[in-house]
């Protein structure tokens, strides 16, 4: 019984902090990526408290310039936040270019 009670109390203690904490760091921060901006899509400011569970400042700052990418109305808003010189750098490069974050158009990028 004891056998299984250590590792069952360890996964309930870290259950819900952050699901994406296994696997390599790039499965890692996609997965951190993918539940974020399904609430952030969807208008749940949930995905306020997701960010702020995260651990490291690159982290939180990654996950804000990929949402500044999906939203670029959002983006001044997310650079502002920014924890780290080198992300407020890059985001606002992002920001400063939102055509770039926009799904191309019917015909764009179509061989001629």
């Amino acid at each position: 019984m004891t056998r299984w009670l250590l590792p069952a109390l360890l996964t309930c203690a870290c259950h819900g902090r952050d699901d994406c904490a296994t696997g390599d760091a790039v499965d890692r921060e996609n997965c951190r990526f993918e539940k974020a901006s399904a609430l952030f899509s969807a208008g749940d400011d949930a995905w306020r408290a997701q960010l702020e569970g995260l651990p490291g400042a690159h982290s939180r700052d990654l996950l804000r310039l990929r949402l500044a990418v999906l939203d670029p109305q959002q983006g001044p808003a997310l650079c502002r936040q920014m924890e780290t010189p080198a992300a407020q750098d890059r985001c606002r490069q992002v920001a400063g270019r939102p055509h770039l974050a926009s799904p191309p158009r019917p015909g764009e990028g179509d061989a001629q």
